[in-house]
């Protein structure tokens, strides 16, 4: 089961369209090494720009009438309970791995 919040899908959609992307290029399996570490290296560069643009703060403070409470409203855009920007530091990282195994 996939969990997201907001746009946290995105994490998942740009691997596999830059996948489908270089796969059309014409990487086989004679370079997958290189074919996961390209792709998952490319993806990481538009997530880590939307991430940071959509996970970006409001300056929005509220105040709760009844308990007189201030809470500030901010963008959450997550998935696996993780803030999307931050996939762009896992996604080269698990495009290292299969040149280990």
């Amino acid at each position: 089961m996939i969990f997201w919040r907001g746009w946290g899908i995105i994490g998942i959609l740009f691997p596999i369209l830059i996948a489908g992307l270089l796969a059309a290029l014409g990487f086989t399996d004679e370079n997958s090494h290189w074919y996961y570490f390209i792709g998952l290296t490319l993806s990481a560069i538009p997530v880590w720009f939307i991430g940071k643009r959509l996970n970006k703060d409001k300056d929005e403070i509220y105040t709760n009438e009844k308990t007189g409470e201030r809470f500030k409203l901010g963008n959450r855009h997550t998935l696996f309970f993780i803030p999307l920007q931050y996939y762009a530091i896992v996604y080269p990282i698990l495009g290292i791995v299969p040149f280990f195994a």
